[in-house]
């Protein structure tokens, strides 16, 4: 069974972190914001995250995982791995959270926002690929029941 409640994306990057959350009944995903991200601000960024998965009530933290087009992982799927196992020790155990292929997320966004004649900022896509990476674990929960990706 699906826990209720919004869910919330992250993507995750080097320098930002853009995340995406949705509707109460979790069938819409909408931009939410973009997060400063460097080695000085981890304790910052887990601790505005866990506010956020707070005041949102949150039940199921979805983060995308970089994983190459031959299926393998590199360097930047080891840090999101790190900050996965970051996160979950900073939230405990009473939010789910879920690694999910991100492959494309960014230029999905890009493509939409360009077909729709939208000029976008840096902040802009990172939001818009947690977006997508939203709508795709809400469309796998809808079809298959489950949670998307893999538990943390």
């Amino acid at each position: 069974m699906l826990p209720s409640g919004r869910r919330l994306a992250i993507d995750f990057g080097d320098v930002r972190i853009g995340l995406a959350v949705s509707d109460t009944t979790a069938l819409v995903a909408s931009p939410l914001r973009t997060i400063k991200n460097s080695d000085d601000n981890v304790v910052a960024v887990n601790e505005e995250i866990a506010s956020i998965v707070l005041d949102e009530a949150i039940s199921v933290v979805y983060i995308g995982l970089p994983i190459h087009l031959s299926g393998g992982e590199g360097t930047s799927a080891e840090k999101v791995r790190h900050f996965a196992q970051e996160l979950r020790s900073y939230l405990g155990s009473h939010v789910e959270i879920q690694l999910v292929d991100e492959r494309l997320s960014a230029k999905s966004a890009i493509t939409q926002a360009r077909s729709m004649g939208k000029k976008l900022t840096r902040n802009d896509v990172d939001q818009m690929a947690a977006v997508t990476i939203l709508e795709f674990a809400l469309h796998w929960e809808s079809t298959s029941g489950r949670l998307a990706g893999d538990g943390i």
